[in-house]
């Protein structure tokens, strides 16, 4: 009798083992908060009730070092199939067990980013004791929020610094990241490449590593910029050492530019505003000169301007009453000669908001008459 009653236990055990199903149910990315990873299905097979808790295990994929755990409360799965979901689970105890990564300590708070594996165990509480019938595990990439951004020196523009200073944004969100560095690829961009063909293909002029802030000046110890040439260039953000976010791939050339004063203001042309991408750029003197297509037929402004050249991205005072908005091609000059917002060098970023909340962009440089 005590052999068939021991025999029963292991039976039990082995049905136990066997009889719940899970289905995990992480969005393929843009898992950011902790609230997110609790989404699965999961199926009891049995004929009975099971008691279970459900234990987590974060682990970053690229050095196996065991980031944060977890653990629900004890819940009661019915035979059949049944949703859990954050809030089913509550309260949650999570446990931070490396502090290399900025986690936040907050129940709904935000995950690091980075690639990790995540792994359920499923805790049955029988017979006064506690054994785990199930595990799942899924890898789980958390990208930024949004990658770094370039800033300087603008994409396709024309400078006359051979030293240019880069900068860009970090990624965001900021408080997701510990120790955040930047690498700085900069290339040559030869005729018909793209590029970031560019980036991948071509012989790095510069490949700077951990750049601690975001900006970084091209000194006279580099292999100098030549005139004429174009050049690409690119950031990649790490956190602890491992990559979080690349930025876009923009280009720019230099030149030596003419003395404004003995351009004609009839030689430069109308600059167009564009709807896709960055915008478009220009250099004006005087005057601003631009393009605008009124797809939708608008009849008021919604434009605005801000100094790029200055830390708060001053907003520049321009008055668009006094100028008629027709549908189709409108070729606009606007004396800002007088305007002492605009200043010689800077650069500025004009956008127009359409009545479809489109943004149509120019960037452009203010170059005034040497005395």
């Amino acid at each position: 009798m005590k052999k068939l009653f021991t025999w029963l236990i292991i039976s039990a055990a082995l049905q136990a083992k066997s009889q719940l199903l899970v289905n995990l149910q992480l969005p393929p990315n843009g898992v950011m908060q902790k609230n997110q990873l609790w989404n699965m299905t999961v199926t009891n097979t049995g004929t009975m009730p099971l008691s279970v808790h459900v234990e987590i295990m974060f682990t970053d994929l690229q050095n196996s070092m065991q980031v944060m755990s977890g653990a629900t409360q004890v819940i009661t799965i019915a035979p059949g199939t049944m949703q859990l979901n954050n809030s089913l689970l509550q309260p949650i105890q999570y446990n931070i067990l490396s502090l290399a990564y900025n986690v936040d300590a907050s129940p709904n708070g935000l995950l690091p980013v980075g690639d990790f594996e995540v792994c359920y165990s499923f805790m049955s509480h029988r017979l006064d004791g506690v054994e785990k019938i199930a595990e799942e595990c899924d890898e789980l990439i958390i990208e930024p929020l949004s990658p770094p951004q370039l800033v300087y020196p603008y994409d396709q523009s024309i400078i006359e610094i051979k030293n240019p200073q880069f900068s860009w944004l970090p990624p965001m969100a900021i408080s997701l990241f510990t120790n955040l560095n930047y690498d700085l690829d900069l290339v040559e961009l030869y005729p018909n490449q793209s590029a970031d063909d560019a980036i991948q293909q071509n012989i790095a002029v510069l490949h700077q590593l951990g750049i601690a802030s975001t900006s970084f000046q091209y000194n006279a110890g580099f292999p100098s910029l030549q005139l004429e040439k174009q050049y690409a260039w690119r950031i990649i953000a790490k956190s602890n050492g491992v990559s979080v976010g690349q930025s876009e791939t923009w280009t720019f050339s230099i030149k030596e530019f003419n003395r404004v004063d003995t351009l004609e203001q009839s030689e430069l042309p109308f600059a167009k505003l564009q709807k896709e991408g960055g915008g478009g750029y220009a250099i004006f003197t005087n005057e601003l000169k631009f393009d605008y297509l009124n797809e939708n037929a608008d009849s008021t402004w919604d434009l605005t301007i801000v100094d790029l050249s200055t830390a708060e991205k001053k907003q520049v005072a321009l008055s668009m009453d006094t100028i008629s908005l027709k549908a189709g091609q409108n070729l606009i000059k606007y004396d800002v000669s007088h305007l002492p917002d605009f200043i010689d060098k800077h650069l500025y970023l004009m956008e127009i908001i359409n009545s479809r909340n489109e943004s149509w962009k120019l960037r452009f440089e203010i170059r005034k008459p040497e005395e």
